[in-house]
């Protein structure tokens, strides 16, 4: 029979914050552009994301059973919510996800795009494994201000359509700041569309040879 070299890689699961799936199940489309006033209805949506975080559980858990070393928890749109929401839409929901994860031994990410300096708050509240920080957020500010968690990603997307100088620049002010810190070395969000892949090349090569 065949011999095969396999060599066996950590692998990221992923769902969507109850909040996050909200607004894409009552809008319908990306809030980019619009959004309907009627998903800040805490009451009508309150019985709907008990459901969603349900759901969230089962889809985790098989996630895991399928193979997955851990879960990341995007909650890419928290960034629309108001400051006296925070708590009902955000914070709770993952924190009850989180809780889970912790409960059935799997270790979390969570993703709170858009909270600006509320990720402290966020972090203190929710305690995820690690954190996902989106571009906004500045890297010496989170490695003094998050604790007791890993930190992931920070890198702006559009550094990608940068030139190469400018790329391992960006590159280098994330690895730098969190040198002495628990990291992940990620994008602050999704690759772009136009994003030449070769550069998504380069720049992982350039970190794997830092």
């Amino acid at each position: 029979m065949p011999r095969y070299n396999i060599t066996y890689k950590s692998t990221i699961g992923f769902v969507g914050a109850p909040w996050t799936l909200l607004v894409y199940m009552i809008n319908g489309q990306s809030p980019k552009k619009n959004i309907d006033q009627n998903i800040y209805k805490i009451s009508i949506h309150k019985e709907l994301i008990k459901k969603i975080i349900h759901a969230q559980k089962l889809h985790i858990k098989n996630q895991i059973d399928a193979g997955s070393d851990v879960v990341q928890i995007f909650d890419s749109w928290a960034g629309l919510i108001p400051s006296p929401m925070l708590d009902n839409f955000c914070f709770t929901p993952n924190k009850k996800i989180v809780d889970f994860c912790k409960k059935e031994n799997i270790p979390s990410i969570c993703f709170p795009k858009g909270l600006k300096q509320k990720y402290e708050d966020f972090n203190n509240f929710v305690t995820p494994n690690g954190i996902n920080l989106d571009s906004e957020i500045d890297p010496v500010w989170a490695r003094e201000r998050l604790k007791n968690v890993a930190i992931q990603g920070g890198l702006d997307p559009n550094i990608l359509l940068k030139s190469d100088e400018e790329i391992i620049k960006g590159a280098t002010k994330y690895i730098q700041a969190f040198k002495d810190t628990p990291y992940i070395f990620n994008l602050g969000h999704g690759l772009l569309p136009e994003t030449d892949p070769d550069k998504v090349k380069r720049l992982v090569n350039f970190y794997r040879s830092y």
